[in-house]
């Protein structure tokens, strides 16, 4: 596998696209990523697709696991952010840029005419919580890897069985519990259906699947005879405030997977851990050591490939798993997975703000 290679071309646009209500000034640019032949490449949305509408909420009115955000600036027809399958193919969400919840995002499940509904996902939000918002279209598996794109990012399938397949995109688990989770669903492009269909239906067109806020996927590069393939992504920087909700159990080590929207090299001492949301070890041995950070880079080669690094903090200062006993501040190269390794806990989720900024 290749490592990415990162270029920024800073544009200062004023976007007003779509539903836009209130034009918003992006920076964007565009981000290139090579896809080594018989390798995984992990796939990390360091660019975002470009606001449609930012604004202020002025109430919050919570009911049955949902949330209705009134937003006095807007003008909406009803719905136009619900995703319809023929229809409306973005599915969007709102991502919280000022209240208690800042940097969280959520995903929208409908709208009227002045207002969002959201899904609070097993969260609370009062008007307290949330004052104001972005609403962007999430990332699908089309939109980062469309049909126009054949043979360039993606080898088509020539075929529906496992022999047949070729590039496949693996989605990791990331609402399960436990440790070193097994991918929640796999997809290869039906060239029949000129879409993105799951291993388990492949007659079924899926390449609306979105990626939420913080995830990423795994491209395998493999089947048949498989060559090198690039992409070229064009988004928006992301330089607020995000939020990552590190899931945790009470009766063993728990998983949350990480992709950070960030175009360019970040320091692990800047993703936001803090002695409130990362346990710190008792000592350097493995059997002293409790909360760790898994970095999975786009450096190496072969499928299903190991941790290119596995770090922990201890007195303060953070350790490197094969020197412990030197204190270290890693550089974490962008378009990365981490995986945030809870050690057992007492169950209740902790959160993680990021507050990094893109130097530009």
């Amino acid at each position: 596998m290749k490592k990415l290679n990162v270029t920024l071309a800073i544009l200062v646009a004023a976007v007003m696209a779509g539903n836009a209500q209130t034009a918003t000034s992006d920076v964007v640019g565009y981000v290139n990523q090579t896809f080594a032949a018989g390798s995984d490449t992990i796939v990390v949305p360091q660019l975002l697709r470009p606001v449609e509408f930012a604004g202020a909420v002025s109430s919050v009115s919570a009911s049955g696991g949902n949330a209705t955000l009134v937003c006095p600036s807007a003008t909406f027809s009803a719905n136009s952010f619900q995703y319809a399958v023929t229809t409306q193919p973005k599915t969007y969400y709102a991502m919280v840029t000022s209240g208690n919840l800042t940097g969280t995002g959520f995903l929208v499940v409908s709208n009227g005419t002045g207002d969002f509904t959201i899904a609070l996902d097993g969260l609370t939000a009062t008007s307290a919580d949330i004052t104001g918002i972005e609403v962007r279209p999430l990332w699908t598996l089309n939109t980062l890897f469309p049909s126009s794109s054949a043979n360039v990012t993606f080898t088509p399938s020539t075929g529906t069985t496992a022999a047949g397949r070729r590039t496949q995109l693996l989605m990791p688990n990331f609402t399960g519990n436990g440790i070193n989770r097994a991918a929640s669903a796999i997809y290869f492009y039906n060239p029949t259906l000129s879409d993105w269909v799951a291993t388990t239906a492949s007659g079924v067109k899926a390449g609306d699947t979105p990626l939420v806020p913080s995830q990423y996927l795994i491209h395998r590069n493999t089947g048949g005879t498989p060559v090198t393939l690039n992409a070229s992504v064009v988004g928006s920087v992301f330089s607020k405030a995000g939020a990552v909700y590190l899931g945790t159990l009470p009766t063993g080590a728990n998983d949350t997977l990480v992709g950070l929207a960030r175009p360019t090299d970040y320091k692990l001492s800047e993703i936001g851990f803090t002695d409130t949301n990362f346990l710190q070890s008792a000592g350097t041995t493995a059997a002293t050591r409790r909360d760790q950070i898994l970095v999975y880079t786009t450096t190496g080669s072969g499928i299903n490939r190991a941790p290119t690094a596995i770090y922990f903090k201890t007195g303060g200062t953070w350790r490197a798993t094969t020197a412990a006993t030197t204190a270290v501040d890693p550089v974490i190269p962008a378009g990365s997975a981490i995986i945030v390794r809870k050690y057992q806990s007492d169950g209740n989720d902790r959160l993680v703000v990021n507050n990094l900024n893109v130097s530009l």
